[in-house]
């Protein structure tokens, strides 16, 4: 795409979200979903009184997809991880890191710095051969799965489960397994949705080198899930914001979000979660009898 078809781009989904976010500031966090029609995001508005972790209004995760399915990849997915975790510790936001267990094995040193990082970041699943879910048995996936659980070492179970490719299948079997949270493919702004027995915590925008230079529109998208009383889920894989041609991670892209996203947690205006984090919290809402709804 070239600058003017992505800079025209830009701005027609820019105007939609500002026209939404005014929407929802007028409409006590209704949005129009007419209004969403040009960036092709969902709306499932939440709950009347739906709070997140902290008892915040709205709530921002971040999920990275911790693979490499291909050779070239290897080095962008080292540099992009340590590019991802130094904003992390820099701004104190908590991710969501779905290892491929193949890829942990073969990057043990990317995989040691994500566990030993200040910053707590949750451990979550994304197969151990990046196998695809609707193409695979129960039982294969199953397989699969556990041996990516027990190639990554972990003390406990983790909650949180990403499909390659975001090709959601088999979920009662994460269920009896013990997962809480899962990403689903549609993008849709709302809150966590409840699919057999596990949340769906959907996505919003997605990185990848397309993105450079978008910071402004991002900001945009946090603004608006903040208005709706929403969850702004991103989510990329570390080797999606490594530029191509010898360049470096999109840090000078993704700093003013994280910047964004920290002072808009120090306002008391969102929670900065992580999949599970949410999961947890509104599956313990749920057995409450005057809990939070969802």
């Amino acid at each position: 795409m070239d600058e003017l078809a992505l800079h025209v781009k830009r701005t027609a989904k820019s105007v939609a979200l500002q026209s939404a976010r005014m929407s929802a500031s007028i409409g006590a966090g209704f949005v129009s979903r007419r209004l969403l029609l040009p960036i092709k995001v969902a709306y499932d508005p939440p709950s009347p009184g739906t709070l997140y972790p902290g008892k915040k209004k709205a709530a921002a995760c971040i999920s990275i997809d911790f693979d490499v399915t291909a050779e070239d990849r290897f080095e962008a997915n080292r540099e992009g991880t340590r590019a991802l975790l130094d904003l992390s510790e820099k701004y104190g936001v908590p991710m969501t890191w779905a290892i491929c267990g193949m890829t942990a094995d073969a990057d043990r040193e990317s995989y040691e710095r994500i566990l030993k990082s200040p910053v707590k970041q949750e451990i979550g699943i994304h197969t151990y051969s990046h196998i695809d879910a609707q193409r695979s048995a129960a039982e294969e996936f199953e397989k699969d799965v556990r041996r990516c659980v027990d190639a990554l070492g972990l003390d406990a179970m983790p909650l949180t489960f990403v499909f390659p490719w975001n090709r959601v299948n088999h979920l009662p079997v994460l269920r009896r397994m013990g997962f809480k949270a899962f990403r689903g493919k549609e993008r849709a702004i709302g809150a966590p949705a409840l699919n057999e027995g596990l949340y769906d915590i959907r996505p919003v925008y997605y990185v990848d080198q397309k993105s450079q230079g978008a910071h402004s529109l991002i900001k945009r998208y946090v603004d608006l899930c903040a208005s709706a009383s929403s969850v702004f889920h991103l989510w990329t894989h570390p080797w999606s914001v490594v530029r191509g041609e010898g360049g470096g991670p999109m840090v000078e892209t993704l700093d003013p979000v994280f910047r964004h996203l920290r002072g808009l947690a120090d306002k008391g205006t969102l929670s900065l979660s992580t999949m599970g984090g949410l999961a947890e919290h509104f599956g313990s809402a749920r057995e409450q009898p005057s809990g939070i709804r969802d």
